[in-house]
C-alpha cells in the first residue's frame, strides 16, 4: 500500500511539474506578446509624432527662409537677424498698404470737392439754359445743350455715387492690415514656442509636456514683452539652433 501511495504521489509531482511549466510557458508568452504589441504601438505613436515635429519645423523653416530671402538687403551690408527681417517685412507691407489707403482716401476727397464744385456750376448752368429756353424755344442749339447738360448731370451723380464706395475700399484694406499683423504674431509665437519646447524637452527629456508647454508660453511672453530681460541674442540662438540663425 505504502508503494502505491509512493508511486501515485510520484504521478502528482511530476504532472505538478509539468502543469507548473506549462503555465510558465503561457503566461511567458502572453507578457511577451502583449509587451511586443504595446512596444510596437509606441514605437509607431512615437514615430507618427516624430513625423508630425518635423513636418511642422520643416515647414516653420521653409516659411521663415523665405521671409529672409525675400529681406534680404540690396546694399550688399550684413542682413538683420531672422526676427527683425520678419518684423521688417511684416511692417513694410502693413505700412505699404495703409500708405495706399491714405493716399486712395486723399484723392477721393479731392475728387470729391472737385465734383461738388463742378454739381453748383452744373446748377448755375441749367438755369441759364432754362432761361434762354424759355426765350428761345425752337433753337436746335438751345436743345442741343439742355441734353448735354442733362447728360453732365447724370454723370456728376454716377461719379459721386461711385466714389462713395471708396470707404469699402479702405475698409477692405484696413482687414487685410490687420490679417498681416494678426499672421505675423502667429507664426512669430507658433515658431518660438516650438522651438523653446523643443530645446526644453532636449534639455529635460523626462519632464512633462503641459509643463513643457507653459513654460515655452512664459518663455515667449516674456522675448516680446516690452519688459523682457532676455536679449536679442536669446531669440537669435533660439532661431539659429532651427537652422536659421
Amino acid at each position: 500500500m505504502r508503494a502505491h501511495d509512493q508511486m501515485v504521489e510520484a504521478v502528482m509531482e511530476r504532472v505538478s511539474a509539468q502543469v507548473a511549466e506549462s503555465i510558465k510557458d503561457v503566461i511567458t508568452n502572453t507578457v511577451e506578446q502583449a509587451l511586443t504589441t504595446n512596444l510596437t504601438r509606441a514605437l509607431l505613436e512615437s514615430e507618427f509624432y516624430r513625423r508630425i515635429s518635423e513636418d511642422m519645423r520643416d515647414g516653420l523653416q521653409s516659411i521663415y527662409k523665405e521671409i529672409s530671402s525675400a529681406a534680404k538687403k540690396e546694399n550688399g551690408g550684413p542682413e538683420a537677424s531672422p526676427q527683425a527681417q520678419t518684423n521688417q517685412l511684416f511692417s513694410e507691407a502693413s505700412m505699404q498698404l495703409d500708405e495706399v489707403r491714405v493716399t486712395l482716401e486723399e484723392a477721393t476727397g479731392k475728387i470729391m470737392d472737385v465734383l461738388e464744385l463742378q454739381m453748383v456750376l452744373r446748377t448755375k448752368a441749367a438755369s441759364h439754359l432754362k432761361d434762354l429756353s424759355a426765350r428761345y424755344a425752337n433753337d436746335k442749339d438751345v436743345k442741343a445743350l439742355l441734353t448735354l447738360e442733362d447728360n453732365l448731370g447724370n454723370s456728376l451723380t454716377d461719379i459721386m455715387t461711385h466714389l462713395s464706395f471708396q470707404d469699402l475700399t479702405g475698409q477692405r484694406i484696413k482687414r487685410i492690415i490687420n490679417a498681416i499683423q494678426r499672421i505675423e504674431a502667429t507664426v512669430l509665437d507658433l515658431y518660438l514656442s516650438t522651438g523653446l519646447i523643443i530645446k526644453a524637452r532636449e534639455e529635460n527629456p523626462e519632464e512633462d509636456f503641459d509643463a513643457l508647454e507653459a513654460k515655452s508660453k512664459q518663455k515667449v511672453s516674456e522675448l516680446k514683452g516690452p519688459t523682457r530681460d532676455a536679449s536679442q541674442n536669446d531669440v537669435d540662438d533660439l532661431l539659429a539652433q532651427l537652422g536659421l540663425g
